[in-house]
């Protein structure tokens, strides 16, 4: 075999760009469903601090990181959900099994013999598992039916209600996904819980980051929102909030480039910019302006039309007299689950971008965005 030729399969599995492993790790294994996000956002002030001008919140919790520009009071929005999908303790019965409610969308199917985490009023952890039948003597139409979460518990192996409760363990308490974050085989793809969607606040912290001492005139606010899994409540108070100019929602979109899958959406594709989503039509002037910067640097990107599911951008882009808003997504595989896929070329290349754009805004620029739908 050639030099060349091994050069170049080791360039397949080379890492792209350069990406900080453990703020994703910390911002990934951090526990917190819709309500209860602190966790979350107590890692994203550690990440933002020394790199913003103020750090403030709205009355449900989400957190915005302020960075201000050179005195026009232009604003832009950066918008990444610090809540995921998981559940809440139903029912405690007095064998010490817990009967739960979702909170988020799940797939049932992905849940038997999975692990999660409780965590109690206090902050203690306690690992369990949701219960799945061994399929011996288990009737044969019995293993081809998805069962119903109504119809599902977690083992918390204990004997009985009262050794949960000695815990601290009580009704109400969250529970959440229970996995590790991990870089795969190939370096460049990244494994954990969570992503949806504590990538879109990773990228818009590292936006932040890279921008520190640079010369830009709007204020840039990074947000984590809470509750978006719900009904992107969040975003609408933060929107309130902030009164932006121009806002991005940052979230995860489906990547279809697996077995019986579209093909569409790929992981690895650059920047993914959604032309429409169930909650909101992107802003056409803006998503050209994204479109011209990406083909300027030569960055790849992709247009996503999300027919199914909404992002931050359906409450945000209708506040006040409206908003020029879009939203950009990473691909990700195995959404809401136990283990979700992404693919860093498509970080890295959203952050270069989103730079790029804040090193470019201004007044003029903002009125050429604007005069698109007049």
């Amino acid at each position: 075999m050639s030099k060349d030729c091994c050069e170049k399969k080791k360039s397949l599995i080379e890492p792209y760009g350069d990406v900080n492993l453990e703020m994703f790790k910390e911002f990934t294994e951090a526990d917190g469903i819709s309500g209860c996000e602190k966790e979350a956002s107590r890692v994203m002030k550690k990440w933002l601090e020394g790199y913003v001008d103020e750090i403030m919140y709205d009355n449900l919790g989400s957190i915005i990181g302020v960075k201000k520009g050179n005195g026009s009071g232009l604003r832009l929005m950066l918008a990444g959900h610090i809540d995921e999908v998981g559940f809440v303790i139903k029912q405690i019965d007095d064998n010490g099994f817990i009967r739960v409610n979702q909170i988020g969308g799940w797939w049932p199917h992905v849940l038997p013999a999975q692990p999660v985490t409780v965590t109690t009023r206090d902050g203690k952890k306690y690992h369990g598992i949701f219960g799945a039948a061994a399929p011996h003597g288990m009737p044969p139409e019995a293993r081809k039916q998805v069962m119903e979460l109504k119809d599902m518990f977690i083992d918390m192996g204990v004997d009985n209600r009262e050794q949960l409760e000695a815990l601290g363990i009580r009704v109400g308490d969250m529970i959440s996904p229970r996995s590790n974050f991990e870089v795969m085989n190939n370096p460049n793809y990244m494994v954990a819980k969570a992503w949806d969607d504590r990538v879109g606040a990773l990228i818009a912290v590292d936006v932040i980051r890279r921008l520190k001492g640079v010369d830009h005139d709007f204020d840039i606010y990074a947000a984590g929102t809470v509750q978006e899994e719900v009904g992107l409540r969040g975003a609408k108070t933060a929107a309130y909030l902030i009164k932006p100019d121009l806002a991005i929602a940052l979230d995860v979109t489906i990547a279809s480039d697996y077995p019986g899958g579209e093909n569409r959406i790929k992981c690895g594709a650059g920047i993914t910019v959604e032309l429409l989503d169930a909650s909101h039509l992107g802003h056409r002037g803006l998503i050209d302006y994204i479109e011209n910067i990406c083909k300027e640097k030569a960055i790849d990107f992709q247009l996503e039309q999300l027919t199914g599911g909404g992002t931050d951008s359906g409450e945000i882009n209708k506040s006040f007299e409206g908003i020029i808003n879009v939203t950009i997504s990473i691909p990700s595989r195995y959404c809401h689950s136990h283990h979700t896929i992404i693919h860093r070329k498509d970080y890295v290349d959203t952050v270069d971008v989103i730079v790029e754009l804040c090193k470019r805004l201004n007044k003029a620029e903002l009125e050429k965005i604007r005069s698109y739908n007049r």
